[in-house]
């Protein structure tokens, strides 16, 4: 798991945890670690398909954001191709909620 600073927003990028260690807290003490080190709103984008890393977020205070505004975010902040958008989601945490 990986931080990003774009802008003015932090980005979390390529989180993974190996299968056979899944379910030991280990993402979500990464995840901990991660958004103490800044204080800058932070996002998360992936694929919408990946609903298991969705809830993972959401367990962890994320919320997905709305559809139009999840287009504004991905062709701000990521340089992805249009179907990558199309097929993507965004989450963001309450500092980006506050924000907004």
């Amino acid at each position: 798991m990986g931080i990003q600073h774009v802008k003015d927003v932090t980005l979390i990028r390529h989180a993974y945890v190996r299968p056979n260690y899944r379910g030991r807290g280990i993402g979500r003490a990464l995840l901990e670690y991660l958004t103490k080190l800044v204080d800058s709103p932070v996002l998360i984008g992936m694929w919408k398909a990946a609903t298991w890393a969705v809830r993972f977020y959401e367990n962890n205070g994320f919320v997905l954001v709305q559809e139009e505004e999840k287009t504004r975010l991905l062709t701000t902040y990521w340089s992805i191709p249009e179907r990558q958008i199309e097929e993507s989601v965004v989450l963001a945490d309450a500092g980006w909620r506050t924000r907004s």
